[in-house]
């Protein structure tokens, strides 16, 4: 297509000014692929909609930049824009409310809106498009795609991470989306993969591990394959005591024989049994190593092919002093207490999954004792500091400081709590990517 055949296109013009700039910039970098209108405008001013098809870009000085093609326009009301619209729109909305203030607050400066409340029944101009490099008129930086890998069912808990991590990353002008692990066909469209919220890997973790081995063969990943394999079952905890890691005393049962001895081990005291693979406290409970419950929660867990730890309960832990510290690159951002979850007895607090996440301080040698997790959990496996991590800890009167878990590849990393925490994370994204592109490992 020549230039002249270009400027006889349709224009798309996005805002004005300085944000005309930045939303064309973002068009150009693959990470706005959605704009939307006041469907009031159009017949206000009596013009007709957009309509499917090519137009071009128009920059700053109403110079033409290249070709779009815009592949759907729908008609949608304020009170059903979703998540995926908000975040189409390019501009770092986590959540539909953000997309919402920042439109009405556009909108009135425009005269659009006067000073009535809008009408949740208000319709929405929505135009998906996507850029066409190939009839750029300006140089084009190499777009930049990151998929975030997560599930498709929260039910058990939110995911609370994906949507602040994605902002960032566009306001970074990186395009990044959700991608659902078991739903995609591992294939080279990303330059990075970041494993996050895959969370109902538990129930199915042959599947993960095959889907893993296929993604890595196609795309770079990130925490590294690796890690995750030897992080998925917590068997690695007793590695990392040979490492000079305090962890909770555990005994360990591959079969009935050694979950009775284990139990025996604490005669009448209470004990948290739980498998080695799982999520959300699933299979997991605060019984009395003497009764009938433990030996038959036991049991189920074998019957899963998993391995049954058992060990005694942590007075700190019962009473919620159990804390989460996070690491990015290797640097502590912030801290979390969850508070209990486990109800003496059986099952959980409330009857279901509940974590009530606060963040509070950490002390030096608690940051201390997560590095040293991190750098051992490196060593053990040969990879380098992951991207981010989770070390789970806890001060007990009897143990000292001790490990509960090191989650380093699909733990809640709370970032709606610390927002300062989703923007690190997203530049060390950005520099993962920009030290595999020098390496030539992202093309």
């Amino acid at each position: 297509m020549t230039p002249a055949n270009i400027r006889n296109l349709p224009a798309m013009e996005l805002g004005d000014g300085e944000l005309r700039t930045a939303l064309t910039t973002a068009v150009i970098a693959g990470v706005k692929t959605i704009t939307t209108s006041l469907h009031r405008s159009y017949l206000a001013d009596s013009e007709p909609l957009p309509v499917p098809g090519l137009q071009r870009l128009v920059g700053h000085g109403d110079e033409s930049l290249g070709v779009v093609e815009v592949v759907d326009v729908t008609l949608v009301p304020l009170g059903e824009i979703i998540q995926e619209i908000a975040r189409g729109e390019g501009e770092g909305f986590d959540s539909v409310l953000t997309w919402r203030e920042a439109h009405e607050r556009f909108w009135r400066s425009t005269g659009e809106l006067s000073e009535e409340r809008w009408d949740e029944r208000d319709l929405i101009v929505v135009e998906r498009f996507r850029w066409l490099a190939e009839h750029a008129l300006v140089p084009t930086p190499q777009p930049r795609r990151v998929g975030i890998v997560v599930t498709d069912d929260y039910s058990e808990a939110p995911d609370r991470d994906t949507a602040p991590l994605i902002a960032q990353l566009q306001l970074l002008g990186i395009a990044a989306e959700p991608v659902i692990w078991h739903e995609w066909t591992p294939h080279p469209e990303y330059d990075l993969l970041v494993i996050r919220t895959p969370w109902n890997y538990s129930s199915r973790p042959a599947e993960f591990l095959r889907w893993l081995d296929r993604a890595e063969e196609q795309v770079q990943v990130l925490n590294s394959p690796a890690l995750i394999r030897w992080n998925l079952d917590k068997v690695y905890l007793r590695e990392l005591e040979t490492e000079g890691i305090a962890a909770v005393p555990t005994q360990w049962a591959d079969d009935d024989a050694a979950l009775r001895r284990g139990l025996a081990t604490h005669v009448e005291g209470w004990v948290v049994i739980k498998p080695t693979i799982s999520a959300g406290s699933f299979d997991t409970g605060l019984l009395r190593a003497d009764s009938a419950a433990a030996m038959a929660l036991g049991e189920r867990i074998l019957a899963r092919g998993l391995t049954v730890m058992i060990q005694p309960e942590i007075p700190e832990l019962s009473e919620g002093r159990e804390k989460a510290l996070y690491f990015i690159d290797g640097h502590h951002t912030h801290s979390i207490a969850k508070g209990a979850l486990l109800a003496r007895g059986g099952g959980l607090r409330g009857g279901s999954y509940q974590e009530d996440p606060q963040l509070v301080e950490a002390t030096a040698v608690e940051v201390d004792f997560g590095e040293r997790v991190l750098a051992a959990a490196g060593r053990r496996t040969e990879t380098p500091m992951p991207l981010y991590g989770r070390v789970d800890l806890v001060d007990s009167a009897e143990f000292g400081t001790v490990l509960l878990e090191a989650e380093l590849f699909e733990p809640a990393l709370n970032l709606h709590l610390a927002p300062s925490a989703a923007l690190a994370l997203a530049r060390s994204i950005e520099t993962r990517l920009s030290e595999h592109q020098a390496a030539g490992i992202i093309s």
